[in-house]
């Protein structure tokens, strides 16, 4: 063959095996310089795993940022590698606010028109059976006391019961007497008006004359009263209803008992005296709210709003906003002691106060006077204590009829927790509640066991969400630290062992800080076990015990003396419980019997003196309260448009004069 036939050839195959590398390695060239569409508008993998980087270091600059202006890393112990003050070792996911709005109860009619065919004993009881059996009737009723009201006078053929001879009898103008008064009780009085009067007064001349006046007057006077008996002695609002941190079901008389009693007794407006709650603190305030309109209280001017005041800054508020953080408690008197000259100067004492203001109030530290920290002014509640007393007087008739000959009573808006003994606080403390966002709930359980040394076991919603994205960068960190991993199998494993870029929230993977310094539990805590994961406990963040406002959990109760609670409940020495303590081992204590807890809300409370004390409504309980008994003064003060001898000239008249 012709050697140029053969170069021809090899040539031919050489292009056919380098070429397409060749104008690949060409086309890929092009491709880095020429980017596609999504690359265009999102970035290349490379440039957009960077910008994700970046975001991460900034976030974590952010929240070292936001560290440092709550003043979580000033307070962290040097050296301390223990969990970080902001997570706390009770996540409970809380109900945010919780308030709920009130909605009016709905009301039957007290009718029951199969009534009509049953046989009566003279007029009056036809008259009332004639009432009984209309659907139109203006009376109405919650169904319990519907029901029991329909079965009295169907059982006794329609026997009134507060008339004699058709006239309104002494026994009813007393009964009318107390339900006019039931404001003094902080009950909305125009709730118990009977059906059809215009008032509690002049009872003979609205009936006029009628059988079915005096009727309805019979059955509106029963229904009234033995809803007003109901209301007195449980409360007026059902709890649940106004707060989803309400877990408590108040103890109420029977109503076919207080029907009863009603119709058989001489003296009514006795019998329904005794049925107020009997808790000392309860006379106490009625004593405080002396008449129906209640204490005059002046209100405190509004704060003027303003330009953000920074440190060393003058504005004419501000003698004002350090007259507001003496009372509150956050400037000492030396503090506020300034030269005239420089009184409108926003200094570093009345900064410092201001920081601690707006920390406990769930404010920015910026220790500036800003826009949220004046509208807070205008937004708190002091000399609202006619409102408190009101609210506090419900509370009451929402407590268990038996607090227990000895008692542990926790009261949230005070911040303070006090172990009663036959009606007398035996030893008292400060404590620490739940934030307004997820709150401590009000409900009674009984205290049960005390733990010393008590171990740590970390949330899933912790771990996942504060830890994991460090674990995946450094697997050993638990190690480190001494916190013990376990895994699903409940085998203890070394920290670095863990994949925890494949642990999530149904990996199994738990993680337990042990007993000792800087356990986030404290050296003890208190179980009283409960539907909301809820218990009282120490902890090693013993400087917010300073604050007014201790408003830092998610739900649990820190206490501010454990050791002295542990003595008290547990009939104990303090050599005792010390030694307990150093040990260091985990000791899970029994107690002998098991003493009540109750964890309430009163921003109207005796002290030991008997003097009323007015605490901030943290929560906005009060306010949801007082929203609630305005709706319903609304309602049933309006004039009624249905009389009594309206309505009577309206039904069937064989039985009218």
């Amino acid at each position: 063959m012709d050697k140029r036939v053969l170069r021809v050839a090899a040539a031919v195959v050489a292009l056919a095996v380098f070429a397409p590398a060749a104008f690949a390695d060409h086309e890929s060239v092009g491709r880095k310089k020429r980017k596609g569409f999504f690359d265009s508008l999102f970035g290349t993998p490379d440039e957009r795993r960077a910008k994700a980087e970046r975001r991460r270091q900034q976030a974590e600059q952010r929240r070292e940022w936001w560290e440092d202006e709550q003043g979580f890393n000033s307070r962290r112990k040097k050296g301390d590698s223990a969990l970080p003050i902001y997570d706390d070792p009770e996540p409970i996911p809380g109900f945010g606010m919780g308030n709920v709005a009130f909605v009016l109860p709905r009301l039957q009619p007290v009718a029951d028109a199969g009534l009509a065919a049953l046989p009566a004993e003279n007029l009056s009881g036809e008259s009332i059976k004639l009432v009984l059996a209309d659907k139109s009737t203006p009376i109405k009723a919650d169904t319990a006391v519907k029901d029991v009201v329909l079965a009295h006078y169907k059982a006794t053929k329609f026997k009134p019961i507060w008339l004699e001879n058709g006239a309104v009898s002494v026994r009813a103008k007393a009964v009318l007497a107390v339900l006019k008064n039931s404001a003094g009780d902080g009950l909305v009085a125009s709730r118990y008006l009977p059906a059809g009067f215009a008032n509690f007064d002049d009872s003979d001349g609205q009936i006029a004359g009628s059988n079915l006046a005096a009727a309805q007057l019979d059955v509106g006077l029963t229904t009234a009263a033995v809803t007003y008996a109901l209301h007195l002695n449980g409360g007026a609002f059902a709890p649940g209803k106004l707060s989803l941190y309400h877990d408590v079901t108040p103890e109420v008389v029977d109503p076919a008992v207080v029907l009863k009693v009603l119709a058989y007794t001489p003296y009514p407006q006795e019998y329904l005296a005794t049925l107020a709650p009997k808790h000392p603190a309860y006379a106490l305030l009625k004593a405080e709210l002396q008449t129906p309109d209640g204490p005059v209280v002046p209100q405190p001017a509004p704060f003027p709003t303003g330009k953000r005041v920074k440190l060393g800054q003058k504005d004419p508020r501000i003698p004002d906003l350090r007259t507001r953080m003496m009372a509150l408690g956050h400037l000492a008197a030396e503090d506020a002691s300034i030269d005239p000259a420089n009184a409108d100067v926003l200094d570093k004492a009345l900064s410092k106060g201001l920081k601690a203001y707006q920390l406990s109030s769930g404010l920015v530290q910026s220790g500036s006077l800003d826009q949220a920290t004046g509208k807070s002014f205008n937004v708190n509640d002091i000399g609202n204590e006619r409102e408190k007393i009101l609210s506090s007087l419900e509370r009451i008739r929402w407590l268990p009829k038996n607090l227990g000959q000895k008692h542990v009573f926790v009261n949230q808006a005070a911040f303070d927790v006090n172990v009663m003994e036959k009606g007398k606080p035996i030893w008292t403390s400060k404590v620490i509640v739940g934030r307004p966002t997820t709150q401590t709930s009000l409900f009674h359980d009984e205290m049960e066991t005390v733990v010393f040394n008590p171990t740590w076991g970390m949330p899933q919603s912790i771990l996942i969400n504060e830890y994991l994205g460090k674990l995946r960068r450094d697997p050993g960190y638990f190690d480190r630290i001494g916190y013990l991993v376990v895994n699903a199998k409940g085998k203890k494993v070394s920290s670095r062992s863990v994949n925890w870029g494949s642990v999530g929230a149904n990996s199994g993977i738990g993680v337990i800080q042990p007993a000792g310094d800087g356990n986030v539990l404290g050296d003890i805590k208190f179980l009283f076990p409960n539907s909301h994961s809820i218990y009282m406990h120490d902890t090693p963040n013993r400087e917010l015990f300073a604050e007014q406002r201790r408003t830092f959990s998610h739900g649990c109760v820190r206490v501010e003396n454990p050791r002295e609670f542990a003595q008290v409940l547990l009939g104990i020495s303090a050599e005792d419980v010390e030694s307990r303590i150093a040990a260091g081992n985990t000791q899970n204590v029994k107690l002998t019997e098991k003493i009540p807890v109750h964890l309430t809300y009163f921003t109207a409370w005796p002290d030991n003196t008997g003097k009323i004390r007015y605490f901030s409504d943290i929560y906005e309980r009060d306010k949801t309260l007082e929203g609630a008994r305005n709706i319903i003064a609304r309602t049933y003060s309006k004039d009624s448009t249905v009389k009594i001898v309206e309505a009577s000239s309206k039904a069937d008249d064989s039985a009218s004069d």
